[in-house]
């Protein structure tokens, strides 16, 4: 009877010792399940920040970009509407000293013209004069 108690003891013990090893690895299981589930969900939020700071830089490079083209775009217009600008004022200049030109041409000519007839005048007038003259005098 003893020997069966003993025997009894035993496989109770070992049961006991069992059934604790059992614990200790379903524990074990349990703890190395969550440190996965952890990792997993610690990966996915580093994942998502990495992807939500490319999104960010790159939404920044398009701005920059987008930016750098309309100041270009302005730059361009401003040179054109300069270029057009000195180009009408160049061209009205050029107009006005034409029509200076022609203005002081048009007055050279006519003086000469008034001279011309003054000339002629006086001497239709002077030899009138000496006709007249002429014929006092016979």
């Amino acid at each position: 009877m003893r020997e069966t108690e003993k025997a009894a003891k035993q496989q109770e013990a070992e049961a006991a010792k069992a059934a604790k090893k059992q614990q200790e690895d379903a524990e074990k299981a349990a703890k190395k399940q969550k440190a996965e589930t952890e990792k997993a969900a610690q990966k996915e939020k580093d994942d998502a920040e990495k992807a939500a700071q490319k999104e960010k830089a790159e939404t920044e490079k398009a701005a920059r970009k987008e930016k750098a083209e309309t100041e270009k775009a302005a730059r361009k217009e401003k040179a054109e509407t300069e270029k057009a600008a000195k180009k009408e004022k160049d061209d009205a200049e050029k107009a006005a000293q034409k029509e200076k030109a022609e203005t002081e041409k048009a007055a050279r000519k006519e003086k000469a013209e008034t001279e011309k007839a003054a000339r002629k005048e006086k001497a239709e007038t002077e030899k009138a004069a000496k006709q007249q003259a002429a014929a006092a005098a016979q």
